[in-house]
């Protein structure tokens, strides 16, 4: 029986024991009136205060009988159920335990849920926006990928996000602590070609779900207990690490006339603490106490650290795509490369950290913008616009983890500590 995992409160359940929402249009049968919208105390006990009383009124939710009322539609489009009590259609599935609203073919692909996690002012909403747009473009390309808004709220977000950032230049705003209000994830679906030992022509549909946790949320272990559900549910992790909140790089690096320095914020060594005493506690654990949910570890801002690094460094030109599967020598190579670094900022307290914490671990190095912003306008985009170096390869590792991309060179295969070499109890090779 296919199961969905709620991309709100992330909870699991039967996809075919959802229940529905009447829609309250004029669509019933016999001459009923539609239903009346009503509160959905459930709902608004989810959301919190901040939601305004009037958006709390909600067509009601029911139940479809067991082959009575409930259809599947034509080619695939997922089913539909009749209210009981005026009649009408409808195909809105919704959570059982939050009663969120799921987008209409939600329910009709696996899920893969990335968790986004990063100190304040690391750039995780720049980060996403500028990934989407790599996915549906020069990536995308390669792969024979495409991948649409699933959602209205996600359709809005998405615009705003990629009009402020390639047609204003201007950076997001940051992201909202949870006790302002919850945050709603983005829903995508990414469509990709099936594999050649696959029958038949077509593509294969996977939902994603990016949760992007403020930095405030993350400043100590009780605060990101927030994230419990989600932490548990992910399928895959991106832990940003600004460089330039770490004292050992901000120490290494020229003086010059570029934007002021970020104020540093919670040390990346807490967050991956906190972080893998979450998921121990909650079943994520392997019995030599090490994480086994991926964590893909990107060190962001690659642009400044020039200065730092060699000049045929890797980090200073995206990976090569062309082949259409991911290169897990380029990998290796790039991981290697930002162990070096990385165990020379900070006597290697974060690396041996990661290391010991995390069971299948990668490392990467990303520039969302491929430069600095404007040193009189620190909340703008470059000029020049957005030139992102290797953005999408900390996801497209996920994604080859979990066998939906074609990998060459060798698989980062479960079991190992990814470009580590470093065993854990099961076989791998990396």
């Amino acid at each position: 029986m296919t199961s969905v995992v709620c991309p709100y409160c992330f909870d699991r359940s039967p996809a075919a024991r959802l229940p529905y929402r009447c829609q309250t249009s004029a669509t019933g049968v016999r001459g009923a009136k539609p239903c009346a919208a009503e509160l959905d105390t459930i709902w608004a006990d989810f959301m919190g205060p901040s939601v305004a009383p009037a958006l709390k009124m909600r067509g009601p939710v029911f139940t479809a009988a067991r082959g009575l009322g409930r259809r599947l539609t034509p080619y695939g489009g997922g089913s539909r159920a009749d209210c009981p009590a005026c009649g009408g259609s409808t195909p809105v599935r919704v959570c059982r335990r939050c009663h969120s609203d799921f987008p209409s073919d939600y329910c009709d692909q696996d899920t893969r849920i990335i968790a986004l996690l990063g100190p304040k002012a690391s750039g995780k909403s720049t980060y996403v926006s500028v990934l989407l747009n790599e996915l549906r473009g020069r990536v995308g390309r390669a792969y024979g990928a495409s991948v649409t808004a699933m959602g209205g709220e996600t359709q809005r977000r998405d615009r705003e996000l990629a009009e402020d950032l390639y047609d204003r230049l201007r950076l997001p705003e940051a992201t909202r602590p949870a006790a302002l209000g919850f945050n709603d994830p983005l829903l995508y679906r990414l469509s990709l070609p099936l594999r050649r030992r696959l029958r038949g022509d077509g593509s294969r549909h996977t939902a994603l779900v990016f949760f992007d946790a403020a930095g405030e949320d993350l400043a100590s272990a009780e605060a990101m207990d927030r994230y419990t559900h989600y932490l548990a549910a992910a399928d895959g992790i991106i832990l940003l690490v600004d460089p330039l909140q770490m004292r050992a790089v901000r120490d290494r690096l020229p003086v010059d006339d570029g934007p002021p320095l970020p104020v540093i914020e919670t040390p990346p060594q807490q967050i991956a603490a906190d972080l893998a005493a979450q998921l121990r506690a909650h079943g994520r654990g392997s019995s030599r106490g090490r994480v086994t949910t991926p964590v893909a570890v990107a060190v962001t801002k690659t642009d400044s650290l020039t200065p730092l690094l060699e000049p045929h460094s890797l980090l200073l030109r995206n990976a090569d795509h062309g082949a259409g599967a991911l290169d897990e020598e380029d990998r290796r190579a790039v991981h290697e490369e930002l162990r070096t670094l990385i165990d020379g900022w900070d006597s290697g307290a974060l690396l041996r950290q990661l290391e010991r914490d995390f069971a299948q671990l990668s490392l990467f190095g990303l520039s969302a913008l491929g430069s600095s912003p404007p040193a009189h306008a620190p909340a703008d985009a470059p000029k020049s616009g957005p030139r992102p170096l290797r953005v999408e390869d900390p996801l497209l590792w996920l994604l080859g983890l979990g066998g939906l991309l074609p990998r060459t060179g060798g698989a980062a295969g479960p079991g190992r500590t990814a470009g580590t070499g470093g065993r854990t109890g099961s076989e791998g090779n990396s």
